[in-house]
């Protein structure tokens, strides 16, 4: 008898130079800067760090011609969505700038995402950003140097990810064992794309669809519903399956689990920005070979970071996470199923009339 092979998707496989590139990469984008703020003596500014940190997250296995643009676009439409979200806050945080606000930010990391072919794909990192920021109270001074800190950590990103085109460069044995970077298909037609503002619309109408059952069942941090519809939603034109939502909602689940136990120990400051940087790691790892599994790390990281710039009872948030991701499995799968559904009637609908026109010539 044969050994039992596992898929894919149960387990991470062997994991390649460019991975570890990435994940160190986002890693270090993610603890120098926090590490900076600790020993400035403002950890609560963590979030300004961490949201600006995903920037990091680009462009990750690209060529350096096509890379530059990558991270500097998702850098740039981080620091507008920063922007939006601060003033948001700053204005005290109406709850209705917030629906329109999450409404356009979901259509622009869809829309975008398309466009420049994006890995990490959609908006599940603006929504997240956005959600958070808007929540936090700003005072009228406290604006600029937070909006400052935020655009220095772009920077920095960008900056990390670039460094990899120096040692491609010069030759040498090194050059053996540096796997090939991949071309990037930017697809500005998809802006003319019909399908691709449906998905827009759809996953925006989900995000805030989610953000307001949340808020309506008293969960304190209901932006978490949000962002779990963000990051099920499957691609344009891609097959409308249930699978990333179950791993969403499996990996969540495991990942509170995590938390608990790292919480339990409460670490300190300095060791809670440590396990955040390595979460970011092996997030970054596993994300794209095992999506549950990444979802062990991410959801200690979210919830880490979380927890510098605004404490809350860990009991509340860990229980509160789960009844969340739970919405935000639910909403995504009403739509996708009723997308699905609608997408079979449509075809079969034209297939009819395909046969009917047939029939009369």
């Amino acid at each position: 008898m044969g050994a039992l092979r596992v898929p894919g998707w149960v387990w991470p496989r062997s994991l390649g130079r460019l991975d570890v590139e990435a994940g160190l990469r986002a890693g270090i984008c993610v603890l120098l800067p926090l590490l900076a703020l600790l020993l400035a003596g403002v950890p609560h500014l963590s979030a300004c760090i961490a949201f600006a940190a995903f920037t990091a997250l680009y462009g990750r296995s690209e060529a350096y011609r096509s890379r530059w643009v990558t991270v500097c676009t998702a850098g740039a439409s981080f620091l507008v969505v920063i922007a939006a979200a601060m003033l948001i806050a700053l204005l005290g945080g109406s709850a209705v700038a917030t629906v329109i606000g999450l409404i356009l930010v979901s259509a622009l990391g869809v829309v975008l995402s398309t466009v420049m072919g994006w890995v990490p794909f959609g908006s599940v990192f603006f929504v997240f950003a956005f959600a958070v920021i808007s929540s936090i109270p700003l005072g009228a001074g406290e604006f600029w140097p937070r909006y400052a800190l935020s655009a220095g950590t772009v920077v920095f990103c960008v900056l990390v990810a670039l460094l990899g085109w120096l040692p491609r460069r010069i030759r040498g044995a090194h050059r053996r064992h540096l796997q090939r970077l991949r071309k990037v298909a930017r697809t500005p037609a998809a802006l003319r794309d019909p399908v691709v503002w449906l998905h827009a619309g759809e996953t925006a109408l989900g995000v805030v669809t989610a953000l307001l059952i949340a808020a309506g069942l008293g969960l304190s941090r209901s932006y978490w519903a949000a962002v779990a519809v963000a990051a099920c939603m499957p691609r344009p034109h891609a097959p409308r399956q249930v699978t990333r939502i179950a791993h969403r909602v499996l990996g969540t689940a495991v990942g509170v689990v995590v938390t608990g136990l790292v919480l339990l120990l409460e670490p300190s400051i300095w060791l809670t920005i440590v396990i955040a940087a390595v979460c970011q790691v092996l997030a970054e790892l596993f994300v794209g070979q095992a999506y549950w599994f990444a979802l062990l790390f991410i959801t200690p990281l979210a919830l880490l970071v979380g927890q510098l710039s605004a404490p809350a009872p860990v009991s509340l948030i860990l229980t509160h996470r789960v009844l969340d991701t739970t919405i935000g499995g639910a909403v995504p799968l009403v739509l996708v199923l009723a997308g699905t559904g609608a997408a079979v009637t449509w075809r079969e609908s034209r297939r009819r009339d395909d046969d009917g026109a047939a029939a009369r010539a």
